[in-house]
This record gives structure tokens, C-alpha cells and sequence, in this order.
């Protein structure tokens, strides 16, 4: 049974309301699609069936497997490469960035689905610290869907997956062919040791995760309505570092939504500045 208008914005909402991603009349069809498919994985009747059991509040474990399904989780290694040359050799080669007083940096790579963005950047200040000894960092890792989560903290990629943006070397020098099935690839411990993995919902409170040189939060804000998407940046901000950078998606921008940050242009990206003295 095709869903009735009624039934797909009521479940519009009630996505809304717990992540901020939106679901236009437009993409009613996606949302359809995604109950489809939730119905099937969770042993629910239909879409139908699970619009029911959301409605009575039967199950809370069929919403959070729809909140699950409902997060954009594509992803590669080294994604917009322009993004990663710039932290590499705009900020990691400056030290005035890289030089701080403690030698430390701290990276956040929020909304890092399966983990590629954060195993990129963990790639590159690996390298970093093994040329300039006495340096160290820091990567909390984070996603509102538990799955995917779990599945970056397990490390585990398919030869598909580390052939998007991997090169030979990268491979051959953090990633180990799995002994159990040569068609997956194991991330290696010493790439996962200064690596934090958290479950952290954007719009909910994180006030207790320190601060960051550098917030990676990309391609979440495109989904957001503007009031969410003020309120994350806001929040952002309290949570950067004097001077510091959010990155966000190529699509995206922080013009008309905070006064706050100053654009960079650092070779092919574009970072945004925290002004400290705002």
C-alpha cells in the first residue's frame, strides 16, 4: 500500500524533530522508499505497518533503525581532495597553526558515517607526526547513526571502498588485507590510537567534548532547516578554538547564517574561521 500524504508528514516530522533532516513534499518518495526498506530489515509487515508502530510508540528500536536509514551516509576516502591538500599543506606546513604551545591538535570529524574523512585525516597527521617528532593529535569521531559507527570503529573496508581515494601507498602502509576474507581491508591499530568514536547527535547537547583546532562537519547543514542549521554553528563555535576552523560540504556555506567566521581560501578549499574576538 502506497502511503497516504498524511502518514509521510507525520513521519517527516517526527524525523525532523530528532535529527533536523528534512523531507520536502518532493522527497516523500525517498522517505517511502526508506520505510520500505525498514519494514523489511526490522520483519514489519510494510510501510504501513511501520507507520503504525511508529505512531503508537510500540517499538523505539523501528524509530531508531528509520533515524538510521535517514542519514546521507556516502562517503570515500579523501573526499574533495582540495580539503585535505589545504590541512596538509596550509595549515599542518604553518606553524603558526601547527606550532602551538602544547604541539597538540585536535580534529573533529562529525557526522563521519563509515569513517573514511576520519581515517583521511588520521592518515595525514600520522604522516605529520612522524616527521616532526614531539608532535601530537587527536580525532574524535562521531555520527548520530549507531550502525555506521560501529562500523568506522571496526576499521573494516572493502576493496571497492579503499580503491575511492586510497592510493597504493596509503594501503600498503595503513590497512591490512583480512586473513578471514581477503576482500576486506583492516585499518591498522597504530592508525586507530589517538581515534575517539562517539555516538553525538548534532542538535542535542555536547558540551563535554573539548575543543578543536579544526571541525570537520560536512554535508550535514545541506539538510538542515535554518534555524537548526544556526543553531549547530552556534554551537560550533563555542567548541572551536581561538582562531580555528570549521570545514563544511562543497554545496555548503556559512553566508547569511553566522557573522562569526571569516571565509579562507587556502589553495583549493575554502575553511572557515572562528573570529576570536567576536
Amino acid at each position: 500500500m502506497t502511503l497516504t500524504k498524511e502518514m509521510l508528514e507525520y513521519v517527516a516530522l517526527m524525523v525532523e524533530r530528532s535529527l533536523g533532516i528534512q523531507y520536502t513534499k518532493e522527497n516523500h518518495y525517498q522517505l517511502e522508499k526508506r520505510m520500505n526498506e525498514v519494514a523489511a530489515a526490522t520483519g514489519i509487515g510494510g510501510a504501513e505497518a511501520l507507520f503504525q508502530t511508529l505512531r503508537d510508540k510500540r517499538d523505539p528500536t523501528v524509530m531508531e533503525a528509520l533515524l538510521n536509514a535517514s542519514t546521507n551516509n556516502e562517503t570515500s576516502f579523501f573526499r574533495d581532495r582540495g580539503v585535505f591538500e589545504a590541512l596538509h599543506s596550509e595549515l599542518l606546513e604553518n606553524p603558526e597553526f601547527s606550532g602551538n604551545k602544547n604541539n597538540f591538535i585536535r580534529i573533529w570529524s562529525a557526522a563521519s558515517s563509515t569513517g573514511q574523512e576520519a581515517y583521511s585525516l588520521a592518515i595525514l597527521l600520522r604522516q605529520w607526526q612522524l616527521q616532526k617528532p614531539g608532535r601530537n593529535y587527536e580525532i574524535l569521531v562521531t555520527d548520530y547513526s549507531s550502525r555506521v559507527l560501529e562500523q568506522a570503529k571496526a576499521g573494516k573496508f572493502s576493496d571497492l571502498e579503499v580503491q575511492r581515494g586510497l592510493t597504493a601507498e596509503q594501503l600498503k602502509s595503513y590497512f591490512d588485507q583480512s586473513a578471514a576474507d581477503p576482500r576486506y581491508w583492516l585499518v591498522r591499530p597504530e592508525l586507530k590510537s589517538q581515534m575517539t568514536f562517539r555516538k553525538i547527535n548534532l542538535l542535542e547537547d555536547w558540551n563535554d567534548i573539548g575543543s578543536f583546532n579544526i571541525v570537520f562537519c560536512r554535508n550535514v547543514l545541506i539538510y538542515q532547516s535554518v534555524e537548526n542549521k544556526k543553531k549547530i554553528i552556534s554551537r560550533l563555535y563555542n567548541t572551536i578554538q581561538p582562531a580555528g576552523y570549521v570545514v563544511l560540504g562543497a554545496a555548503e556555506t556559512l553566508i547569511g547564517l553566522a557573522e562569526n567566521f571569516e571565509i579562507r581560501h587556502l589553495g583549493r578549499a575554502v575553511y572557515y574561521q572562528k573570529i576570536a574576538k567576536y
